[in-house]
């Protein structure tokens, strides 16, 4: 092949994958943005290792060690692929970079989705500042128990107790975990204070309601008790 021809052949070859990388569409829902990019977006600040040194008892962390995850940050973009936990004390996401540095994020995060690492299921995490309600919401993390018609969310709460042990120069601490059931309906977050106060809250199917909470044995001991209640009711605003 003559030399001319040789540089028009090279030519079109490299023309044609320029064209091909350029046509190259990203289905956003399909194909999670890289990992690495994440650090590009996310924006975070050292961890203070300090401060939870006087803890005794307790955790200030959802789970203590690290789950693979995903964010979905306040524009609705979706990152996977990155070690989270979520501490309740003061309700900052903590993520690790490729190299193993613990930061906490500083971008607002919309949700946060752990994965179990014995079923594989995710578990969502709502971010407080992004459920639309009528009325303010307390702020911290709002894991999703199910979803419908009607959304039934559990909230934790840790609190910081400190004591100071007889003779000693220093202060202790214990950490506390409480939690607290909500339900979300038409634009309002409402604390369930007792479980069979459900059916009142959801007048328009309050005896369906009332005979399944009997019928079941449901006491609302359990996140599975509000899960196959509100499953219910949605199937029943379905028909």
């Amino acid at each position: 092949m003559k030399p001319r021809i040789q540089y028009v052949v090279l030519l079109v070859l490299l023309l044609t994958s320029l064209y091909s990388f350029s046509q190259k569409v990203v289905d956003v829902g399909k194909d999670l943005i890289a990992t690495s990019n994440l650090f590009y977006i996310v924006n975070g600040e050292p961890v203070n290792n300090a401060k939870y040194v006087r803890v005794v008892d307790g955790s200030p962390y959802l789970n203590e060690a690290w789950a693979d995850g995903k964010i979905i940050l306040s524009g609705g973009r979706l990152y996977d692929n990155i070690k989270l936990r979520i501490d309740l004390v003061d309700n900052t996401l903590h993520y690790l970079t490729p190299d193993g540095t613990e930061l906490i994020a500083t971008t607002l995060v919309r949700s946060v989705l752990l994965k179990d690492p014995v079923t594989q299921l995710f578990t969502r995490f709502d971010n407080a500042d992004f459920i639309p309600c009528t009325i303010k919401n307390d702020k911290g993390w709002y894991q999703i128990l199910d979803s419908g018609t009607v959304t039934v969310y559990k909230s934790y709460r840790k609190n910081i107790l400190e004591s100071k042990p007889y003779g000693s120069a220093t202060y202790e601490q214990t950490i506390t975990t409480n939690f607290q059931y909500y339900i979300y309906k038409n634009a309002m977050l409402i604390p369930v204070v007792k479980f069979k106060q459900l059916p009142d809250m959801l007048q328009d199917k309050k005896s369906e309601l009332q005979e399944y909470i009997y019928s079941n044995n449901l006491t609302g001991k359990t996140d599975a008790d509000y899960v196959r209640f509100i499953s219910y009711y949605n199937s029943l605003v379905k028909k």
